[in-house]
């Protein structure tokens, strides 16, 4: 490359020398040393003698390669020879008597100007940029010698240098290219149209572990597909000139270690639109693949992690329901014997409330884990956001009893409707109440308020209780998070109940929002659910009344292998007035099914030997129990859980613990249902 630049440097130099003794011509003649003049051209040289005064100029003008012209001092035009106006690509009379300056590239006149007054002192030269008659740029050398005879002016001599400058550009170009080549990161091979390497990066040589240079690229690189392990790539499409864009394809290194690349290729064009070849790119995108690998293996960690845990929780939940439910049973036989001894009953009450907040802890617990994990699924109907509120306050009622708070409902007269799950916002409510109970000294305030807002129905939830700090309001909705946690652990629960309310809203399309002025100033949680023109305006449908009592007696098959369970709960029911037989396992319940015919069964899921889901589906193919109504009672209650059990044939899939109340709504004959 150095060897081409060099050789255009000596032209450009010999022009230089040319020009110099053109003008050193000029100057002998215009000083009458030379009597004659030799001029070679193509065919042979010719003497001129040189007789008059105009006939040196006139003749040297004519007969110069190079353009040549004489110039006033102000850059009219007064004679020029045909190489001059071919080189301006215009006709004489287009040239002739007038201004050079029209010719002359704008940016470049001030260079012009100065050389016509610089060359009457002495020789002067410079390079500037003429505009051709068709509207074409050219680079020139202008040699300038003042005229010492007739007009005072200068001697133009012009050399063309676009021959010199195009091969200095391509020479640029060419060390350009390389530079890019030594440094571009990607593997850049460039092929002719048979696919033959003529041209290639460093970092391809780096990947090929050898110089590719005039090879034949698919024996260099022996590519083969990402997608079909083994079997070559077929670039037969670049070589006509097809371009390909991301294609990956996958390359064993010289060491033995496979490459992931993405292959890119495109046909080399030339100006005139010829098509000289082929340049292809490599991309090594192997860190890409590997990274991307590892985020999928930890995903499936993570997924199965988080799969591991929801199948700890629901074994948790079971775990802990199924001793809860015989103290819901031993506590729902205290009530019915309506015992007079205000110690014994003191106690009912405590085991009551605290039986209560295990059992909101577990679903709490479970319910946070089902939205994270998008397993809930709401149950949306046109409800009375008013009565829907006051449930959700029974619900905390123990809680807020327990501490002697008084609390204060006030709502519009008129319903406030919105579209939503009754008993998620019940809860949504409960937890709210809940936790101001928790955090609010013995003795204190809780007022709830309903009313109709712009669109919207707020629920707002005031305390007057220990408050919220300013740096705490944008967090006590964050999962197990807790103002004022101590050692002592003396407001209990585990953090969760805020991140439930948050969650549930969320889904319902609402917000909520957390309101206290400090520390020891209270707190207000404010609920806001999108409320339709038609909610707000159509009065209450008619609700059917189906709960009562439990009506006549029924036979009734509890099958569980908690002993005390069982045993507690046909109790209960033997005190409700029905005829109930127990059974501790799956072959035993299928048996005493088959001897007893009960109307009701209600089953526990995981049974030993056979689990529910199994006696119930071999009960549900017998004929004799075409009438029975089949109910899970269980500690399981994943959404999952819940399909399964639908799917085996159970009607009702209830979570233990399980109060009086829903439990007399179960206790009606098969004919009743609907």
């Amino acid at each position: 490359m150095s060897d081409a630049l060099a050789a255009a440097q000596r032209e450009l130099e010999e022009l230089r020398l040319r020009l110099a003794e053109a003008q050193e011509t000029i100057r002998a003649i215009q000083g009458g040393e030379v009597d004659a003049l030799v001029v070679s051209d193509e065919e042979s040289p010719r003497v001129l003698t040189l007789d008059a005064a105009d006939k040196p100029y006139r003749l040297l003008v004519e007969q110069m390669h190079h353009g040549a012209a004489a110039l006033t001092i102000e850059g009219v035009v007064l004679a020029c020879n045909p190489a001059f106006t071919r080189l301006l690509r215009s006709e004489p009379a287009a040239v002739l008597d007038l201004p050079l300056q029209q010719h002359i590239d704008p940016p470049g006149l001030p260079v012009f100007e100065a050389l016509l007054r610089d060359g009457l002192a002495a020789s002067a030269e410079s390079e500037v940029m003429l505009r051709r008659g068709d509207g074409e740029r050219m680079p020139i050398v202008l040699g300038v010698r003042a005229l010492h005879e007739g007009v005072a002016g200068v001697c133009l001599l012009v050399v063309d240098l676009s021959e010199p400058k195009r091969r200095e550009r391509l020479i640029a170009d060419e060390a350009t290219a390389r530079a890019i080549l030594e440094q571009v990161a990607d593997a850049v091979v460039v092929c002719d149209n048979e696919g033959t390497v003529l041209r290639a990066s460093r970092a391809a040589h780096d990947l090929c572990g050898t110089n590719p240079l005039f090879q034949r690229f698919d024996r260099v690189f022996s590519l083969t597909r990402h997608d079909e392990p083994g079997a070559l790539v077929d670039l037969t499409a670049a070589w006509r000139g097809e371009p390909l864009r991301g294609l990956e394809v996958r390359w064993d290194r010289p060491g033995g270690k496979r490459a992931e690349l993405m292959l890119g290729a495109g046909p080399l064009v030339v100006a005139g639109g010829e098509r000289l070849g082929v340049v292809i790119t490599l991309t090594d995108i192997t860190s890409l693949r590997e990274a991307e690998d590892e985020l999928r293996r930890r995903a499936s960690e993570l997924q199965a992690s988080d799969r591991r845990k929801d199948e700890f929780l629901a074994m948790l939940a079971h775990e802990l329901r199924n001793p809860l439910s015989p103290i819901q049973s031993s506590l729902e036989i205290m009530s019915l014997q309506a015992l007079d001894d205000p110690l014994t009953n003191q106690c009912r009450e405590v085991i009551e409330r605290q039986v209560q907040q295990l059992t909101r802890l577990v679903d709490d617990l479970l319910e946070v884990s089902r939205i994270n994990t998008g397993k809930i699924q709401l149950q949306i109907e046109r409800i009375d956001l008013g009565a829907t509120v006051q449930r959700g306050i029974e619900t905390s009622r123990p809680a807020v009893d327990a501490k002697q708070h008084r609390l204060q409902f006030v709502g519009p007269p008129e319903p406030v409707w919105v579209r939503a799950d009754a008993t998620r916002i019940a809860q949504v409510i409960g937890n709210l109440v809940n936790n101001a109970a928790k955090y609010t000294e013995n003795g204190g305030e809780i007022a709830v308020r309903l009313e109709s807002e712009r669109g919207h129905a707020v629920v707002r939830v005031r305390d007057s209780g220990i408050g919220i700090p300013q740096e705490m309001l944008g967090e006590v909705f964050d999962l197990f998070t807790q103002v004022h946690r101590s050692l002592d652990r003396s407001q209990g629960g585990l953090g969760i109940g805020l991140a439930l309310v948050k969650r549930l809203v969320t889904i319902h399309g609402g917000q909520v929002e957390a309101h206290s002025d400090g520390a020891g100033l209270g707190s207000e949680f404010v609920i806001r659910l999108p409320q339709g023109e038609s909610e707000r305006a159509a009065p209450e449908p008619p609700r059917a009344d189906k709960a009562g009592s439990s009506g006549p007696s029924l036979r009734v098959l509890v099958i569980d292998d908690n002993r005390d369970a069982a045993e507690l709960l046909a109790a209960l029911l033997g005190m409700l007035g029905h005829k109930v037989e127990t059974a501790g396992d799956g072959p035993s319940g299928i048996a005493a099914a088959l001897s007893f015919l009960p109307q009701l069964v209600l089953c526990d899921i995981g049974l030993p030997l056979l689990d529910g889901y199994g006696v119930v589906a071999d009960l549900r193919h017998r004929p004799e129990f075409a009438a029975t109504r089949f109910i899970a009672l269980t500690g399981y209650g994943r959404a999952e859980d819940r399909q399964r059990s639908q799917a085996s044939g159970f009607h009702a899939h209830l979570i233990k613990p399980v109060g009086l109340a829903k439990l007399k709504s179960l206790l009606r004959p098969p004919q009743d249902e609907t």
